[in-house]
């Protein structure tokens, strides 16, 4: 699973992942498009939408579906597996492979970030 991805394909993947929840599994290019635009203040183009997309099933982390002469995509990975996958990988790079060590670490900046100033 090729994690590197940028700002727009996580746009994607969460948008997927929001029409997952509700229960559509297959979604066109212009369904993704559509949602992002109704729900992101930042306007996409149809295209753009269109090309990353293909990236991302390019990176096998959408699957890809040919239905006529359209084709549908869904998420190959859940969020929970992409976020463990990712906090797995810091833990190895920064923590030593420590994952309780991490979990300090981000138990800390959640208990900061409850403080009042």
């Amino acid at each position: 699973m090729n994690l590197k991805h940028g700002s727009l394909e996580s746009v994607i993947l969460n948008s997927l992942w929001e029409l997952e929840k509700c229960g559509i599994y297959k979604n066109s290019v212009k369904d993704v498009f559509e949602y992002i635009n109704r729900t992101n203040s930042t306007k996409r183009a149809y295209t753009t939408i269109k090309t990353v997309m293909d990236r991302l099933y390019e990176k096998e982390i959408l699957l890809r579906i040919k239905q006529g002469k359209k084709f549908f995509y869904r998420t190959a990975y859940s969020s929970n597996d992409i976020i463990t996958t990712s906090l797995k990988k810091i833990a190895t790079q920064y923590c030593g492979g420590d994952m309780s060590k991490l979990a300090a670490i981000a138990s800390n900046i959640s208990t900061m970030s409850q403080v009042k100033v």
